[in-house]
C-alpha cells in the first residue's frame, strides 16, 4: 500500500514538474519577445540578424523601412537588396516583420521600364521627405 500511495505522489510529482516548466517557457518566451520588442542601443546590436533601425536624419529620428543587418565585418546591410548603408544607427530592435513593407529588389535584371519606375518612386519619396533629389549619372 506504501509503495502505491508513492508511485501516485511521484506520477502527480512529475506532472506538476511538467507543467511549471511548461508555463516556465512560455513566460520566458513572452518575456523575450518583449525585450526584443524594445528599443536598445545601436552598440548592443546583434550581428547576423535582421533588424529594425533608427537613425538621425536632418535632426530626427527615423525608422528604416527595410530590414538591416550588421555583418561580421562591423558593416550595416540592407537586407533585402544586400548593399551596405553608410549609416550611424541609434537604436535597433528586432524586424518582427516577415517583409518589408513595400520590399526593395535589385534591379540587376531589371527592366528599363521597372528601374524608371523604382526611380520615379524614390525621387517621389526624396520630395515628400524634404530631401532634395540628385539626378542619376550617365
Amino acid at each position: 500500500m506504501r509503495n502505491k500511495a508513492f508511485e501516485k505522489f511521484a506520477e502527480h510529482l512529475v506532472s506538476d514538474v511538467a507543467r511549471v516548466i511548461r508555463k516556465t517557457e512560455t513566460l520566458h518566451a513572452a518575456f523575450e519577445l518583449h525585450h526584443l520588442s524594445r528599443w536598445h542601443p545601436a552598440s548592443t546590436a546583434p550581428y547576423n540578424q535582421d533588424l529594425e533601425l533608427r537613425v538621425a536624419e536632418d535632426g530626427r529620428k527615423t525608422t528604416m523601412p527595410f530590414p538591416c543587418r550588421h555583418t561580421n565585418t562591423d558593416e550595416w546591410i540592407n537586407v533585402d537588396l544586400g548593399v551596405p548603408l553608410k549609416i550611424e544607427p541609434l537604436e535597433w530592435r528586432a524586424w518582427h516583420r516577415s517583409k518589408s513593407p513595400q520590399p526593395h529588389q535589385s534591379s540587376i535584371f531589371a527592366s528599363g521600364a521597372s528601374t524608371a519606375r523604382r526611380l520615379s518612386a524614390l525621387q517621389e519619396h526624396q520630395i515628400a521627405s524634404g530631401r532634395p533629389s540628385r539626378k542619376p549619372e550617365a
